[in-house]
């Protein structure tokens, strides 16, 4: 099997289940030995900012001299990305190994029969043999849920002292849940996934809060919204202590071209000037976050050590610049857009905007904060598979909130070829309005540059 292979294969399965939840993927997690209880997970959840935080708890601990394993999602344009260990991706031949081990146990599979007559199947202890054998109880698994047991068996088998996982989605019923952390992170809270985690702040941070456990600390960004009440209930029902983090109390000190200065006025984190480098405004309240998730998890950890990891962290498409003056962010919900908008608006100058988003997000309010910003030139197009919102659409919504001179394109590489030959571009591009845009401009930008080292 190649790695292209695997990703179809995968690709191919359903992104949701058909009922059968956490308990379904307990059976799996039964069978395979539970590889879960030999990783001391760090869980984090939230609706903004998951991914940065994990990255930025990663480099620090890693900094700090511990081996990390880190798993996240989406990825922008290999698989690989979502498994790292020590912020390397995990290889072809490492991902091939466990999705064989995870496929032989799913209902129906052909290799399961086989598998049972020589003995053994992959996966499987002696003890547990003869249960593998027999899977009519147990369901398909979702898409996510295989990529999560898939991170279970190589992280277990790569002796790391840390293992940073995000959730896929919500909180409560996410596959994540049946890890056991020493320590869990809620992030920024606001609407997104309405459909499936609720029409509130509060309900959606109910959702989130559902990875508390019992006597585990969580680390919590309190944004004044209603959420941190919901969350501080389930941390006290869980009996968790709750370090709170107040975000008017995340001070934005300095930005120069690359480098952003902060602090944080906390019990947990007093005062101390820290350094960031990225461009995004949004970004302090994030390695706010992992600093003091990393001081509670390990108190002694001095301020030199955690300044030096949060400048060595590295994750693309948050207000990542992959070609000179072009920018990407996979901001795809209203308030992460409201907080990107902040960012255009200190940074000044003039920029144009490439938009594209799924169906199924609340565009036509991010359309309403991206008509604020005076735009010299809108690109809409849409991302690939049948999510992508219509175009159409798109273009009434910014109709109605500005008079930025408006252009559709069916493909992504089209807006983007466009944008960067265009005769009266001027400032800065922003791609913006999902990550999966940003992995079709990231594929785009490589076939650009290798195209012009080929003529040279």
């Amino acid at each position: 099997m190649t790695i292209d292979e695997l990703e179809q294969e995968i690709s191919s399965v359903p992104r949701f289940g058909t009922g059968g939840g956490l308990d379904n993927l307990k059976k799996y997690l039964d069978i395979l030995g539970h590889p879960e209880e030999s990783l001391r997970v760090i869980h984090v959840a939230g609706t903004n900012g998951k991914g940065s935080v994990c990255a930025f708890l990663e480099s620090i601990l890693r900094t700090a001299g511990y081996r990390t394993a880190l798993f996240t999602s989406p990825h922008l344009v290999h698989m690989n990305e979502r498994f790292r260990v020590n912020f390397e991706m995990c290889s072809d031949e490492e991902l091939i190994e466990a999705w064989e081990q995870v496929k032989a146990l799913l209902p129906g599979n052909t290799r399961q029969s086989a598998a049972v007559g020589s003995g053994r199947l992959p996966g499987c202890s002696a003890e547990t043999t003869e249960y593998c054998e027999t899977s009519g109880d147990r369901q398909p698994l979702t898409y996510f849920e295989i990529l999560f047991l898939m991170s279970l068996l190589i992280f277990s088998q790569k002796d790391v002292d840390y293992c940073i996982m995000e959730t896929g989605l919500g909180g409560r019923l996410d596959a994540t849940v049946l890890t056991h952390p020493v320590i869990s992170v809620i992030t920024s809270i606001s609407l997104d996934h309405t459909e499936l985690l609720g029409n509130t702040i509060g309900e959606i941070a109910a959702e989130k809060a559902g990875i508390i456990k019992e006597g585990v600390p969580v680390v919590v960004l309190d944004e004044d919204n209603g959420a941190f009440s919901v969350i501080r209930k389930k941390a006290e029902r869980k009996n968790s202590h709750i370090y709170r983090i107040r975000s008017e109390r995340i001070t934005f000190l300095k930005k120069t071209e690359n480098n952003i200065d902060f602090s944080i006025n906390s019990s947990y984190y007093k005062n101390s000037s820290l350094r960031i480098t990225d461009t995004a405004d949004y970004q302090i309240y994030n390695a706010a976050l992992a600093v003091v998730t990393a001081r509670v998890l390990l108190p002694g950890l001095s301020r030199e050590m955690i300044q030096k990891g949060l400048l060595a962290m590295q994750w693309e498409g948050r207000m990542e610049q992959v070609l000179p003056g072009v920018y990407v962010d996979g901001a795809h919900n209203p308030g992460a857009v409201e907080q990107l908008c902040r960012t255009i608006t200190r940074k000044g100058g003039q920029w144009r905007l490439l938009f594209a988003v799924c169906g199924d997000k609340d565009y036509d309010s991010m359309i309403r904060l991206l008509g604020e910003i005076a735009w010299q030139k809108i690109y809409i197009t849409r991302v690939e598979g049948t999510r992508g919102a219509g175009t159409e659409k798109i273009l009434e919504c910014f109709r109605q909130v500005t008079d930025a001179p408006c252009e559709v394109f069916d493909r992504t590489e089209q807006a983007f070829d466009a944008a960067l030959h265009d005769e009266d571009k001027e400032g800065r591009l922003l791609c913006l309005g999902s990550l999966y845009l940003v992995g079709e401009i990231k594929r785009r930008k490589t076939y650009i540059l290798e195209s012009e080292d080929s003529h040279d």
